[in-house]
């Protein structure tokens, strides 16, 4: 018999934005409701209709990377190809860590060190170039070093070799910055040679110096190199042109002001645009393009709070950020205000217009991930992976859900308060109900507020019996 009551359907159509409020006034349009955030999204991923699930837990790669026994600090990882000249190729996974770079040669899961004695823990960064793996760091006493695959360890980039500590490959160039003593040097090599950095097609670009700001990161896009440079008055610069000299030359073009990368390992490319992180915000080279350093242009505006508020901005500047393509997910890894750990990951999903954010470890703990890598599997899949300040490598995301097949984490998700319009009209709520897809024969926890009464919790059960009898 038909009843007075009205049946609401509630969507998600939106992810973590913690600076909208607490509650949600909107109302039921017919019989559906679209929820458009969430105040909490913690360790979970979006479906494409918009419903949340947990993610992925994590299982260990290897053995633990340690020195006289000790796990280290695990500060980058990298997929290292070589091709060869028969139709095969070569895979490599390198780790720095502690005072060491280490190679896993086959995937094989046994770490043999190619160069040892460095300074730990500071940031390094990985580049393939000319059939060589170049590393550099933040260290001021380490000199960048190149590795061919085959070596039983690393040399020395070249004697003509700056003291720089990131770069990247442009135009059969490589590029390089972060010099201590020029900070605001961009360094380029001969052409299709990484050892050369004096004479031939090498050479320099002072972009503004003594501005207050030093180069924090670089990338080569769209036929241009970007500069960035920070991290207090905040500049991005286009290089244009392809070579040291003649009629196209390189030449600085000013970008934008107000905006910059905080380092080289947060930037990273989706789709056809560029995302970094500043000490404001995330954003977006296309959006910062069109709207410059306005609020509203930035990726992380819903989460902005969180961004400026909940992180320590001491040591932001040593964030890793990944484009994990699988997901269709942008991923950084950030210290929380409370210590230097990066024990938080801010989730961007690009396949939503507007991108929907979610968190990992900001509610209930996950991987502490100090940095990530996406490397390829035996498969051919490429893989999430962090590597923690314990000296273990994690695959992140896999279909076990728990941390390294031990350790329970949770997923937890909280929509605002719902007045399903105004809040000047009671309404009584009289009975509601979960559509799911089970993931499991397990329970999780329901719980709800009315009004100012205690939070009312129920666990209900994802595995069911034989509906059809």
């Amino acid at each position: 018999m038909a009843d007075k009551l009205s049946k609401v359907l509630i969507t998600f159509a939106g992810g973590l934005a913690t600076d909208f409020g607490p509650s949600f006034t909107g109302a039921p349009q017919g019989q559906a409701l679209q929820l458009p955030f969430f105040l909490r999204a913690d360790n979970v991923l979006y479906e494409l209709d918009g419903a949340p699930r947990k993610v992925g837990g994590s299982s260990i790669y290897g053995t633990r990377l340690d020195e006289s026994g000790a796990g280290v600090s695990v500060q980058g990882l990298y997929d290292f190809w070589l091709q060869g000249t028969g139709g095969t190729e070569t895979q490599n996974y390198i780790a720095y860590a502690g005072t060491q770079i280490l190679n896993s040669t086959g995937l094989s899961g046994t770490w043999a060190a190619i160069k040892t004695g460095l300074e730990s823990g500071k940031e390094p960064c990985f580049e393939t170039f000319t059939a060589r793996m170049i590393w550099a760091s933040t260290s001021t006493t380490d000199v960048p070093q190149r590795w061919d695959g085959v070596a039983a360890t690393t040399s020395n980039l070249g004697a003509s070799a700056p003291r720089f500590s990131f770069m990247a490959k442009h135009k059969n160039l490589l590029f390089a910055a972060g010099v201590a003593t020029l900070p605001s040097r961009l360094y380029f090599s001969d052409t299709l040679d990484p050892t050369v950095w004096t004479g031939g097609g090498s050479g320099s670009i002072d972009i503004d110096p003594d501005d207050g700001d030093r180069i924090t990161g670089i990338v080569s896009h769209k036929n241009e190199l970007i500069v960035f440079k920070g991290p207090n008055r905040l500049s991005v610069h286009r290089i244009t042109g392809s070579s040291a000299s003649g009629s196209d030359a390189f030449a600085r073009v000013p970008f934008v002001t107000g905006v910059g990368s905080l380092n080289q390992n947060g930037l990273f490319r989706i789709n056809d645009d560029l995302v970094f992180p500043s000490p404001r915000g995330l954003h977006s080279l296309a959006a910062t393009a069109a709207f410059g350093d306005y609020v509203e242009a930035f990726l992380a505006r819903p989460i902005l709070t969180l961004y400026q508020d909940q992180l320590n901005h001491n040591v932001i500047n040593t964030c890793w950020g990944v484009n994990y393509q699988p997901r269709g997910l942008a991923i950084w890894t950030f210290p929380l205000a409370s210590g230097t750990a990066k024990n938080v990951c801010l989730v961007y999903d690009y396949r939503f217009q507007p991108g929907r954010w979610a968190t990992w470890g900001l509610n209930t703990s996950y991987v502490n991930a100090n940095c990530l890598a996406i490397l390829q599997s035996t498969q051919r899949r490429h893989r999430l992976f962090a590597g923690t300040t314990g000296g273990y490598i994690h695959q992140l995301d896999v279909s076990n859900r728990s941390i390294a097949g031990g350790t329970a984490y949770s997923g937890d998700v909280i929509t605002p308060f719902l007045n399903f319009g105004t809040s000047a009209i009671k309404k009584n709520a009289h009975a509601g109900f979960w559509s799911l897809l089970p993931k499991g024969a397990y329970n999780f926890n329901f719980e709800y507020t009315r009004d100012n009464n205690a939070a009312q919790s129920t666990a209900l059960a994802q595995g069911g019996g034989n509906t059809l009898g």
